[in-house]
């Protein structure tokens, strides 16, 4: 192998890491941006109101 066969590998094992840390980084927010508990947090009348109509619908359901 040459010089930029080996360049090229270096290269491409730079990128998988990066991707591998961009991928954990992602999932990390995703985790964060649906837990419930710090969505509460953030908007209580929010949650607290789709939880309000979720019932309702429920309720609606249920009695049909």
């Amino acid at each position: 192998m040459g010089e930029a066969a080996d360049q090229m590998i270096a290269e491409m094992e730079q990128a998988r890491t990066a991707l591998g840390h961009d991928l954990d980084a992602l999932e990390a927010g995703i985790r964060r941006e649906t837990d419930w508990r710090l969505q509460f947090r953030r908007h209580p009348w929010l949650v607290a109101g789709c939880i309000l109509v979720a019932g309702l619908l429920i309720a609606e359901l249920v009695r049909s």
